[in-house]
């Protein structure tokens, strides 16, 4: 299963244009080793390795009359849009993102607009883009809806149902249940199986994920792909490009017989060197080692995100740490990741200190209570029979219970 862009417990309080506010995861008398992981575990520096830094761009200030401008772009743009009006409402949405770029729900609306306009290839664009930049949990669900739709109309109804149940994820509603329900059940049931999970030589692996989302890209766009050692043998990383706006996921790989699959995926990652937003990925570790009759390789890596707003003066960062586990089957050399959960998850929002005269008219617009920080933790135990104990330690994190690793 991919990983969210961002937690889905990180529900949001929206701002004039940003962002979010946080949430509230045998017996004898010579029982076999037992495996623990604990997020704060020490990892061998060796075992590194580490993805470059990303620069931390700079947020811009927003105006007053940028902020009037994009309001009045921003209201023409629905009444067009009401009216049916779409190349319009169009053109409205794309004036409001001149006066704040990278605005959620300018974004969203040009989305909606773009794709009832027939226009697939710039409301794909615009609703990728509204998801990767906000927080907002009812923002990103929304404009997961329009992607949808998006899907439905150029006939692709798993990638459609995909993105309907990602937004309801987020946000329960009627309309989304409507739709996705109106697909079938042969597509709404079925999980979406991995892409590339079929082995191939090592050296096609990146023709193969390049082309699940070529059409993410404009022709000039660059298509970045690298196949790297995990340190451990008979397993890769692979860090491809999903988009032209700076998007990439890294993939985990594994050799099966003579050659190698996609088993699962470590992370997203979005820099779009703009909008004030940040983020960087490491892998911490990969670990080797038996467990039961089975041998397993554990994947721990940390992903943080910066977001900061100068047209509200406030900044957020979150920063996870992340477990993947994953198995050989011993009889048929087949491989697998059952277990992918976030094990530690630290939100914290407040003002960056900027004028207060010169921001007097979005203080109703501040996020309340700040400043705001708030943690989740939970800590896996591997028991030889298969089975992996994830328990809560602080917070309510997501994936708490028992999961079957084979």
């Amino acid at each position: 299963m991919k990983r969210p862009l961002l937690s889905l417990a990180l529900l949001a309080v929206i701002a004039c244009g940003k962002k979010s506010s946080p949430p509230a995861a045998g017996s004898g008398s010579a029982p076999p080793p037992v495996a623990a992981v604990d997020a704060g575990a020490t990892v061998d520096a060796a075992a590194k390795a580490a993805a470059k830094p990303a620069a931390k761009p700079a947020a811009t200030p927003v105006t007053r009359a940028a902020r009037a401008e994009y309001k009045a772009k921003l209201s023409a743009g629905r009444k067009l849009a009401k009216a049916a009006k779409w190349p319009e409402a169009i053109a409205a949405f794309e004036a409001a993102l001149v006066a704040i770029p990278g605005d959620e729900r300018a974004l969203g609306e040009l989305s909606f607009a773009a794709m009832s306009a027939g226009d697939h290839a710039k409301a794909r664009a615009a609703g990728r883009q509204a998801v990767l930049t906000t927080t907002d949990a009812k923002l990103k669900a929304a404009a997961l809806y329009n992607l949808g739709r998006v899907e439905e109309q150029a006939a692709a109804p798993a990638k459609a149902a995909a993105l309907y149940r990602e937004s309801l994820a987020l946000r329960p509603n009627k309309t989304v249940e409507q739709r996705l329900a109106g697909l079938g059940t042969a597509i709404t049931d079925a999980p979406a199986p991995l892409a590339c999970a079929t082995p191939m030589p090592a050296d096609k692996l990146c023709d193969c994920l390049l082309a699940t989302v070529a059409e993410n890209f404009e022709p000039d766009d660059e298509r970045s792909c690298s196949v790297d050692p995990s340190g451990v043998d008979g397993w890769q990383t692979v860090t491809f490009a999903t988009s032209g706006m700076n998007e990439s996921e890294v993939a985990v790989v594994a050799q099966v017989g003579t050659g190698w699959a996609v088993v699962g995926y470590l992370a997203a990652i979005y820099n779009p060197g703009m909008f004030g937003i940040s983020e960087e990925w490491t892998l911490d570790a990969a670990k080797q080692e038996p467990l039961g009759d089975h041998t397993i390789v554990r994947f721990e890596s940390t992903h943080t995100r910066t977001d900061s707003d100068m047209g509200i003066d406030e900044i957020e960062s979150v920063t996870s740490k992340y477990l993947m586990v994953c198995v050989r089957d011993p009889k048929t050399g087949a491989a697998s990741c059952p277990l992918d959960v976030t094990t530690e998850a630290t939100y914290e929002r407040d003002r960056l200190g900027l004028d207060d005269e010169e921001l007097a008219d979005v203080k109703d617009l501040r996020t309340p209570g700040l400043p705001i920080r708030s943690e989740t933790k939970l800590t896996v135990t591997l028991l030889p029979e298969g089975v992996a104990q994830v328990r809560a330690v602080r917070g309510r994190p997501d994936g708490v219970g028992d999961v079957k690793l084979w």
